[in-house]
């Protein structure tokens, strides 16, 4: 650098800088999501830019009305299972092979424990039952662990209801909830059957967290309990229902 034109060398670069800040677009919104994610919803739209954003926007909106009750879903089962089981095998029920004789259930404790660990924690069951996933409670009802059925149909406060019922309706609620929890579209899922599966078997597993989420759930204000997408009669294609476009976020 030359003696005397560190004043001007730094306005140069200043200079430069913004000249270089101003040739980089601004991403829009269909940039930020990706166009691929985007597309799902103008396809939807038939093509309408400005349609397509509130359904995105109401997709997240729909996503986050149901976290509260299916955290309070997810909660009750895995507890009163636990409860259970606990009672018929002992406090180490989660360890014992007898009990899980699915693999793909010894393999999540395996992980949760050693996780754990590695945290420098004990591994407790409680801390185990906590940061078991729901597809390894939703595994306790599937066909490989009918050896626990009788142990675990207490649970639930309904009579005449059957494993394969309550593991169909739990298959569901894990989809819905893993979509949620990658963003994904979930506008085009039988909703109001979704929520009321989620209501139902809270219900039989505990009455007052049913009525919790009667209470605080912002779904029932939220969502129109009709279809938000229905098929083209022309082409059989999904797209917005006429009576769902007043509903959707302006």
């Amino acid at each position: 650098m030359l003696a005397g034109t560190t004043g001007g060398y730094r306005i140069y670069v200043a200079h430069w800088a913004l000249k270089i800040k101003r040739r980089v677009p601004v991403p829009t919104l269909t940039a930020a999501l990706s166009a691929d994610r985007f597309a799902t919803y103008l396809q939807w739209a038939a093509g309408d830019q400005a349609l397509a954003e509130r359904l995105y926007t109401y997709n997240v909106q729909l996503s986050a009305a149901l976290y509260g009750p299916l955290h309070m879903q997810e909660v009750s089962l895995r507890n009163m299972a636990d409860q259970a089981l606990a009672q018929r095998y002992g406090a180490a029920w989660h360890l014992d092979p007898a009990v899980l004789a699915d693999r793909y259930q010894r393999d999540n404790v395996a992980k949760v424990v050693q996780s754990l660990q590695q945290a420098g924690k004990a591994g407790t069951r409680p801390q185990v039952i906590a940061e078991l996933n729901f597809g390894f409670w939703s595994s306790l009802f599937g066909r490989q662990s009918h050896h626990l059925w009788q142990t675990l149909r207490p649970i639930f406060q309904a009579r005449g209801i059957q494993r394969g019922a309550v593991a169909q309706n739990l298959r569901e609620l894990r989809l819905l909830r893993n979509r949620i929890a990658h963003y994904e579209p979930i506008i085009a899922l039988p909703l109001a059957q979704r929520y009321t599966d989620i209501t139902t078997l809270t219900g039989w597993l505990s009455p007052s967290a049913a009525a919790w989420i009667a209470r605080y759930s912002t779904w029932p204000a939220l969502y129109p309990a009709i279809p938000i997408l229905v098929p083209d009669p022309a082409g059989g294609a999904l797209t917005v229902a006429a009576g769902a476009i007043p509903y959707l976020p302006a």
